[in-house]
């Protein structure tokens, strides 16, 4: 990803914005795994595989941090009383 782009995941406040997040860099490291195939370079199918595997990487992650984030609120909210 270019640096310019990138951010502190710190910043990025909720749940939704971060997947979007994931799922934008997911799409960069797939597109640069089709453009590894295509430029005809050596070893272009090693940079191709390491940049899906890197998008699958993003994506379990992110899909790790629903799952966090979703036990953190039902936590959250079994302590308190139903509105």
């Amino acid at each position: 990803m270019p640096a310019t782009r990138s951010r502190d995941p710190a910043e990025y406040s909720t749940l939704a914005e971060r997947c979007a997040v994931a799922i934008a860099d997911a799409h960069w490291f797939r597109n640069m795994a089709t453009q590894a195939l295509r430029d005809g370079e050596p070893r272009s199918a090693i940079r191709a595989a390491n940049a899906r595997t890197a998008a699958r990487i993003i994506l379990m992650r992110a899909k790790q941090d629903v799952l966090i984030y979703r036990m953190i609120d039902e936590a959250a909210a079994a302590g308190r009383p139903v509105t």
